[in-house]
């Protein structure tokens, strides 16, 4: 019985250490009050960026809308690139590392057309090495890494939204 006591107490123990530590689930972001209503510039609502930042947002607390209009910021996509580029060849004149770069730029402006937040440059990297004889793994690497890319690039986006929502 004591064993049992003496386990309940260290449990407990335990849950109030962690706790008291500070630490806690970031959750969604906070948007600011001007970008409550937003329309998405850009950036085609069926490609990887415009859906999921669409559906992003709206976990924020925004209300995505297809078109601007009074009260509605506008999120402007003015760039929005992914590619590949060889970072390193072998003695065979064969490329063995990739790296791809998922390049995005954005502003936001107001319905009036005054700047929220100015433009913004944000650029992903990750990089991924060829072997000629995993071909297949090599593609279904590549095509992993890209979505990787895609769902980050949404969630530093919405954290530049948010630092600018912070007083």
């Amino acid at each position: 019985m004591t064993l049992r006591r003496t386990l309940f107490v260290l449990i407990g123990c335990a849950s109030l250490v962690l706790s008291a530590c500070g630490f806690h689930l970031r959750g969604e972001a906070r948007l600011p009050a001007t970008m409550q209503r937003v329309h998405i510039e850009g950036a085609e609502p069926v490609s990887p960026l415009g859906r999921d930042l669409a559906k992003a947002l709206g976990r924020a607390g925004a209300s995505v809308v297809d078109a601007p209009g009074a009260g509605v910021a506008s999120l402007r996509i003015t760039s929005n690139r992914l590619g590949t580029e060889v970072l390193s060849v072998g003695g065979n004149a064969r490329a063995n590392e990739y790296t791809l770069r998922y390049h995005v730029e954005f502003d936001v402006v107001a319905a009036g057309g005054e700047s929220l937040l100015p433009k913004q440059v944000i650029e992903l990297t990750r990089e991924f090495t060829f072997d000629a004889s995993q071909a297949l793994g090599v593609a279904a690497e590549q095509d992993l890494l890209t979505r990787e890319l895609q769902r980050e690039m949404v969630q530093a986006i919405l954290r530049r939204l948010e630092s600018h929502a912070a007083p």
